[in-house]
């Protein structure tokens, strides 16, 4: 399959196209006069038949020259100089080239699809706070004393609707208050299920991984008991753990537990709190002691109600849920010790634990690049995995999102139609709670609108959208090896400035272009 020419490409071939034709029509054109011209002097000449012969050659050479002369011959090189230099620039603008077009191509582009964590934004999660059962919230931010918040909602007997007050704890204050077995079933779930690890940078340990796990483990170590990470691990029975899936959104693990010679099993779930909301029929209830009740409809709608107050603060929400099996269901013959249970086979009925609230900042200079960007006529839209209410209170901030503004989640973005999505997507500024397929049918739907699509992305899952646009940036210091191997160009610090600065690279490129067709144009004739 042969590679898309850039647009600088396209340009040029209609340009060659253009000096073509009008070198032929001029070529010709003087052919037949000067022809018709030595056909009229043939009758009145006295050359002899050999000077007639070169007179006629004369004509022929210099119809050819005419056509030849229109030719800017020295245009490819000028190109790849134009492109060197541009490149070279770019790699001291913190932009890695590992595809040599891309550099002019940027200069064409006209819409960027960019994603949040990372790029928008720091990408140093921190949990400020959270909200275990309906009513033990806590701030790590937060002053010591306790603030009182008023929620309405029915009591857990059904009777009439209470007024209960809430108490916004900190954090300290908060775990040291928290039944010892809620403390133990937090600490084991967030050991567990996180992939992150520890390391001692001189004397002090760090997290690596994940920075959403590194922020569950750093509550953990602070406040919940955790000493050693790994000794804390090896102390866990793990059966098997289900990895991050962009569909469900959400991890999840099993475990083995033995106490007094019985055996059970525990499945501990986190991800996208309002998604895994509907997986539960359960909550851990504080006001009765930390004990489990029935998750009703006016509990749900208080937990919705909490998950979107910290969304609409542009807070990222991330649920806790377990549930307790005895014995695990199996799903094949050879059984669970082969690792053959499937997560959607116990995926249900799960008890409700909480939810924390992380602060992930803006980058630096991000609210003034988007600005340049759209001041040169770029459209920024923002494509993200987190839901909606904080995608929204984020571009808000940052100045992608406008009132006239469309903002779609996935699944119904994959409902669309094309005609539907012809209408929606010119005022798309917000696609929330997209997956890899949602990211890749997008900038496929803005290519085909005429939009030269470039696309940042940091994950293994923004690998299709990278490769599907234009120009794909990846992350050169939060992504992973296979969004770097499907990028044209890699962000070396991660920020969205510099993709402002490839813009403007680029259109240098078009620009230099531009004024050597002019200067060969306008050249005086040999």
């Amino acid at each position: 399959m042969a590679p898309e020419q850039t647009p600088l490409q396209v340009k040029l071939s209609r340009v060659a196209d253009l000096i073509v034709k009008i070198g032929t029509i001029s070529a010709l054109l003087l052919f037949v006069v000067l022809f018709v011209k030595f056909l009229v002097q043939l009758r009145s000449s006295t050359l002899s038949a050999s000077e007639k012969g070169q007179e006629f050659i004369q004509i022929l050479i210099v119809s050819v020259v005419i056509f030849v002369i229109a030719v800017p011959e020295g245009l490819p090189l000028a190109v790849t100089l134009s492109l060197a230099y541009a490149t070279i620039r770019m790699l001291r603008d913190r932009n890695l080239v590992r595809v040599l077009q891309a550099c002019e191509t940027m200069g064409n582009a006209t819409t960027v699809c960019s994603d949040k964590t990372g790029t928008l934004t720091q990408n140093s999660m921190q949990i400020v706070a959270g909200t275990i059962g309906l009513d033990g919230q806590f701030e790590t931010a937060g002053t010591e004393g306790l603030q009182d918040e008023k929620i309405t909602f029915p009591p857990p007997q059904g009777d009439k609707c209470a007024i209960v007050k809430i108490g916004i704890k900190s954090a300290t204050r908060f775990f040291n208050d928290l039944p010892l077995e809620i403390r133990g079933v937090l600490r084991e779930g967030i050991i567990a299920n996180t992939t992150a690890f520890e390391q001692v940078d001189g004397r002090k340990k760090e997290f690596v991984g994940s920075r959403t796990e590194s922020a569950l483990l750093e509550i953990c170590r602070a406040y919940l008991g955790m000493d050693d990470l790994a000794t804390d691990r090896d102390n866990l029975d793990i059966i098997q753990e289900f990895p991050f899936n962009a569909d469900r959104k959400c991890m999840a693990v099993v475990i083995e537990k033995r106490e007094d010679g019985r055996r059970w099993y525990r499945l501990y779930v986190k991800g996208a709190s309002e998604l895994l909301l509907q997986r539960c029929t359960f909550f851990v209830d504080l006001s009765r002691g930390a004990t489990i009740s029935a998750l009703g409809e006016d509990q749900r709608t208080a937990i919705a109600s909490i998950i979107s107050d910290y969304s609409a603060n542009s807070l990222r929400t991330l649920g806790l849920l377990f549930r307790d099996f005895d014995p695990l269901p199996q799903t094949s013959d050879s059984g669970i010790n082969n690792l053959n249970i499937r997560l959607e086979d116990i995926f249900m009925d799960m008890i409700w634990i909480g939810v924390v609230a992380m602060k992930d900042p803006l980058r630096p200079g991000v609210i003034e690049a988007v600005k340049d960007c759209q001041k040169a006529g770029v459209k920024v839209r923002m494509v993200t995995g987190d839901n909606v209410a904080t995608a929204r209170a984020i571009a808000a901030e940052c100045g992608i999102l406008h009132p006239d503004g469309v903002v779609l989640e996935g699944p119904s973005f994959r409902k669309l139609s094309t005609a539907e999505l012809n209408k929606l997507v010119p005022k798309l500024e917000i696609l929330a709670r997209s997956s890899p397929e949602d990211k890749r049918r997008l900038v496929q739907h803005l290519k085909s609108q005429g939009e030269i699509v470039a696309v940042t992305g940091d994950g293994t899952n923004d690998g299709p959208a990278l490769r599907t646009a234009d120009v794909g940036f990846s992350m050169g210091r939060a992504g992973t090896e296979v969004a770097k191997e499907a990028s044209s160009i890699v962000l070396m610090d991660d920020d969205f400035g510099s993709i402002v600065l490839a813009i403007l690279w680029g259109r240098c490129v078009n620009d230099a272009v531009k004024k050597f067709l002019q200067v060969i144009q306008s050249r005086p004739p040999i």
